[in-house]
């Protein structure tokens, strides 16, 4: 009691319920756990900031205890499905399958449940879609849906600088109801401080908590030659340093003349350096250099190995990059499995799990439990996807306590895996790093295969945040007396210079804001600009430039000040304070939430592209356009509504309607080697679309706005295939994409025609729209008789579309349901744990075999591995 009562909570109704919480737990509760939910007993929201692995969740825990106690409800939100799906398996199991609910997009269960998980898109829809019109005077709204929510949880909220959720963690966060209580959960970042004060500011004050130092301390090795070397020990202390090592196929590339190493097995002699050559190409690549990261890098590079050069002999080596199977055989050696094993890229994550297939690190008693579960999953598999590629890699590596796991793995082969990990029958799970973003999969050793990653534009070093939270899955509480991150060596990344920048001081959350077309026709108003100017002033990146003023400002008056007070008739000190308050009432005078000009100047051209596209009227109100925009939240909606409205859908089948759909679900710009033929009448929607693109990126231009999303022209036939009936295995050999891929897809394109379809159906069912004009309110009429010709003309017009949404509502729907069976019914069910060997097992609601070729083949590989 008394630590309660030291922490300031000595409410005797408050210290009990803390104490009957706590009372649930067969473990001591941290000092800055206490703190946290103490703040939420006394009302407050919190921003928890702390290491993975520390027990964040437990706020959260009691947020969800606490609201059960008063009768409200929660809405845990997540950035990710799959993260979704865990905590919902997880909470399910606590508190009953009755209480819990999940909202995911493609899966709807028990969603007037007292606590609900969804994906932060799910919740920010919902604020938009029920409340764009509540936005009350003083920035929040007020829902009377949620008027029973007492929490809402923000899983992960460092995925504010995330550039494809970021925005929406940050309208939803603006667009909570004032009385709920937040609480959220972060990794440790270096600016938490300005994430709570931001908060605090556009929804209500929120306590901040931080706790720094991990729940199980970390050891780094570095894998070379071999062995395995300690480089830093649990208490940050340097042990061993390997300068020169590491980096050299990279300098070679760098310099441009090839390998300046040979293999061991090659007898070639190395060629002298030239030392003029390699100081004039040293400098050139530091001029040439595109970004001071990369200047930095090159140099380090380039004066690291060039030191290696002058010390060595000049016939040198090049050690072996050491493969997966070696280096788990030294960690099961050294008692550090499970581990898990983290590489670049979901094809390197297959070859090196696949590479290590020679190995076996389990028992057989093991052996025998993870072939039973498998058996149990692959009767819940369809039929026809049973002889999939990447099922029968799993199955032959699984009853070695082997796997991988990657977005493009079927949605049941991921939680197979997620489970047997759980449950300790595997010894190595072989990943990319979504797997280190929230999915709770804690290892007694992290491999970080590669220093380096692909971010869209380049390879560059991890960051310190990367590197944090994939090394944060290292050590299990209350199991591991320490955890351990393993560096192998690798020729492309030179250690010391590598090994000092991920571990150095984590770098700011920085928000990643834009003016979206559907939230400004959600928070429209008409005639009142500056409501909207308001809420864009209220995002963290319009606070975050704020900051950068207040500083560049303050040094200026300061300077000014210093200046001014040089006769020294003024008190030390006396500067800054008149910069202080000059500050103040500079900040005053400009209010709260100031939206900075290139803010200003982003909301101008957004609006200004609604009223060019037609989806704001001259008259200030949403049109047609604008009232189907407002719900549909993907990306690449305006260009839906333009093929909708212009007629160019009118002659689809469902079929084809799904496949045009699906087109927008993919982003992704690399090269695909498509085998599918368009036939005529969807390649003239493309020629048609192809306009319309040009038409809205030529205003978007003018407006100073990105380009709308576009559809990539190597993408289609997946929808209309998958809607005829071709199975998984034959839309494999159609097309160069994974198998979960082609299931995010076409299950995307559920999600899209679904939504559209909602759209749709909710402008058809709102009479004022359809209400037809009087003369009087017609503008740019010149006398009663034109305005009356523009009425005619106006409700004609409306005739027309009403018409052609009325037959497009019902298509929708068939179109969505053509793409609803086999595996992609299986994949939008609730995600369940693998049943346990002996329970009985409930087969899915799967469509039955279409094309059912070697089953008998994949059951018998099952029994031969």
């Amino acid at each position: 009691m008394d630590e309660y009562v030291e922490a300031g909570y000595n409410h005797p109704e408050i210290s009990a319920g803390i104490q009957e919480f706590i009372a649930r737990y067969p473990f001591s509760i941290d000092q800055f756990q206490l703190e946290a939910i103490g703040q939420l007993a006394h009302g407050q929201s919190v921003l928890v900031a702390a290491p993975t692995g520390t027990g964040k969740t437990l706020v959260a825990e009691y947020a969800i205890w606490l609201a059960q106690q008063r009768n409200q409800r929660v809405i845990y939100t997540t950035p990710l499905k799959a993260l979704s799906n865990q905590k919902y398996r997880d909470l399910r199991e606590l508190y009953g399958h009755d209480t819990v609910g999940l909202v995911t997009g493609d899966i709807v269960e028990h969603s007037r449940a007292s606590i609900v998980i969804m994906t932060t898109e799910v919740y920010r829809n919902m604020l938009l879609e029920e409340g764009g019109e509540n936005w009350q005077a003083n920035g929040r709204l007020g829902l009377s849906s949620l008027n029973d929510v007492g929490f809402v949880v923000f899983d992960e909220l460092h995925y504010l600088s995330d550039v494809g959720r970021g925005p929406v963690w940050e309208e939803a966060i603006i667009c909570s109801p004032p009385h709920v209580q937040l609480v959220g959960l972060s990794a440790t970042v270096s600016n938490a401080e300005d994430l709570a004060s931001w908060i605090s500011r556009v929804h209500r004050p929120v306590s901040l908590v931080t706790h720094e130092q991990r729940a199980v301390p970390l050891e780094h090795f570095y894998f070379l030659d071999g062995k395995l070397h300690l480089v830093q020990d649990a208490d940050g202390k340097r042990v061993e340093r390997f300068p020169h090592i590491g980096g050299e196929a990279k300098l070679a590339r760098m310099l441009g003349r090839g390998r300046t190493f040979v293999f061991d097995e090659e007898e070639e002699d190395e060629d002298e350096l030239d030392a003029d050559l390699w100081e004039r190409r040293r400098k050139g690549r530091g001029e040439r250099a595109r970004s001071e990261h990369v200047a930095h890098e090159t140099h380090t590079a380039t004066e690291e190995v060039g030191q290696q050069e002058q010390q060595r002999p000049r016939r040198q080596r090049q050690r072996k990059t050491p493969e997966a199977g070696e280096l788990l055989t030294a960690l099961r050696d050294a008692d550090l499995l499970p581990c898990l094993y983290f590489l670049p890229g979901r094809r390197v994550v297959e070859e090196a799990a696949m590479s290590s297939a020679l190995h076996h690190f389990t028992t057989p008693e093991e052996e025998a439990l993870i072939r039973e579960e498998v058996g149990v999953w692959l009767e819940n598999l369809p039929k026809e996807d049973r002889n999939l590629q990447q099922v029968h890699a799993l199955l032959g590596l699984l009853p070695r306590g082997l796997a991988f796991h990657h977005a493009g793995l079927l949605p049941g082969l991921k939680v197979l895996v997620e489970t047997l990990f759980a449950r300790g029958y595997l010894r190595a799970v072989f990943a990319t790093d979504t797997l280190a973003l929230g999915i709770n999969m804690p290892a007694r050793s992290v491999i970080v295969g590669s220093l380096s990653k692909f971010d869209g534009q380049e390879m560059r070093l991890l960051t310190p945040n990367e590197y944090r939270q994939l090394t944060g899955r290292a050590g299990r509480r209350g199991m591991d007396v320490r955890g351990a991150a393993i560096i192998p060596y690798s020729p492309w990344e030179p250690f010391e210079a590598s090994f000092q920048r991920i571990t150095a001081d984590l770098l700011p959350v920085t928000s990643s804001f834009v003016i979206r077309y559907n939230s400004v026709l959600n928070l429209w108003r008409p005639g009142d600009v500056q409501h909207l100017r308001r809420i864009c002033a209220s995002s963290l990146r319009e606070y975050q430039r704020y900051l950068l003023w207040e500083l560049s400002e303050l040094h200026r008056l300061e300077k000014r000040y210093r200046k001014a007070s040089k006769s020294g008739k003024k008190k030390k000190g006396a500067a800054s304070e008149s910069a202080l308050q000059a500050l103040e009432k500079r900040r005053q005078r400009i209010g709260a939430f100031p939206l900075s000009r290139a803010g200003a100047a982003e909301l101008d051209g957004t609006i200004f592209a609604l009223r060019a596209l037609g989806y704001i009227g001259q008259d200030d109100r949403l049109t047609l356009k604008g009232q189907l925009l407002r719900s549909i939240f993907h990306p690449a909606g305006i260009m839906i509504i333009e093929l909708m409205l212009s007629g160019a859908l009118d002659e689809l089948s469902a079929a084809e309607l799904a496949e045009v759909c699906s087109w927008f679900t993919f982003d992704n710009d690399r090269r695909l080697n498509n085998r599918d033929v368009i036939h005529a009448r969807l390649s003239r929607i493309r020629r048609e679309l192809w306009q319309i693109a040009q038409h809205v990126h030529g205003i978007e231009e003018r407006a100073g706005l990105s380009y709308t999303p576009d559809i990539v022209a190597e993408f289609h036939g997946i929808a209309l295939a998958w809607s005829r009936g071709m199975t998984l295995v034959g839309l494999l050999k159609r097309i160069d994409l994974a198998e979960g891929d082609i299931l995010m897809i076409l299950n995307q394109s559920i999600d899209l025609l679904q939504q559209v379809q909602s759209a749709v159906g909710q402008v058809l069912d709102a009479p004022q729209i359809w209400e037809e004009a009087p003369p009087v309110m017609i503008e740019g009429a010149q006398n009663s008789r034109t305005s009356s010709v523009y009425a005619r003309r106006r409700d004609e017009q409306l005739r027309l579309q009403r018409e052609r949404l009325e037959r497009l509502r019902p298509l929708l729907g068939q179109a969505s349901a053509s793409l609803l069976h086999g595996i992609i019914v299986q994949s939008r069910t609730v995600p369940s744990m693998v049943a346990h060997v002996g329970e009985e097992a409930v087969p899915l609601d799967a469509e039955e075999d279409r094309d059912a070729h070697g089953i008998d083949d994949a059951q018998a590989y099952v029994g031969d591995v």
